[in-house]
């Protein structure tokens, strides 16, 4: 809806989430997670943005939608991201419900007029502490993304794929000493694929 959007072309980006999302990992939860990256990028390629950061560690989809969704009709973003979906397989959260839970949080970002952008799970089963947390990670996490990418697609949401980055980096080793959340460097270079695949948004 056209009252909703700020002046003067300026972004805001509500980012929806887990500890991917708050940034477990960064040096710096303000600057260092990968919606401040990717917030950075865009203002210096000429956009005033306000970043609203609401990801929350442990979160499944569930509880982003409970707890986090509602900061939209407050916020009224103009760019929102969302990436969920670990700790529904380490809570053993049925494949069902992560569906039911992601499409009840993309039906609020779509309407409301905001740019939707969806991240998939990284690797994290693949961690040194990721075994602990269930069984069969590995398929039902393809299950679990095959479910948020169809959900996407069906909301006009736009899916950022970077599970060939996500796998790289379990290749690399790149998680930080809670042996669970990845470094300050694999959340830099999430920021550069985000950026690349959506260029500086504002009018």
């Amino acid at each position: 809806p056209s009252e909703a959007q700020p002046p003067s072309g300026a972004v805001r980006y509500l980012s929806l989430g887990d500890s991917l999302t708050q940034g477990i990992g960064a040096a710096d939860l303000d600057n260092g997670t990968f919606p401040a990256l990717l917030a950075a990028k865009w203002r210096a390629a000429g956009c005033e943005v306000e970043l609203q950061n609401v990801g929350i560690s442990g979160y499944t989809a569930g509880q982003v939608l409970s707890d986090e969704v509602p900061n939209i009709a407050d916020f009224k973003p103009t760019v929102i991201t969302f990436q969920a979906g670990g700790n529904d397989i380490a809570n053993s959260v049925s494949l069902d419900e992560y569906r039911k839970n992601v499409k009840a949080v993309l039906d609020a970002a779509s309407d409301s007029g905001a740019k939707v952008i969806v991240l998939a799970q990284n690797e994290w089963f693949r961690s040194p502490d990721g075994q602990n947390y269930g069984e069969n990670q590995a398929a039902q996490r393809v299950d679990f993304d095959a479910a948020l990418i169809e959900e996407a697609n069906a909301h006009g949401a736009q899916f950022v794929d970077m599970r060939s980055l996500y796998k790289q980096q379990a290749d690399e080793g790149k998680w930080v000493e809670d042996g669970l959340h990845p470094t300050p460097e694999a959340y830099a270079a999430w920021a550069d694929g985000l950026a690349e695949a959506v260029p500086a948004p504002c009018r």
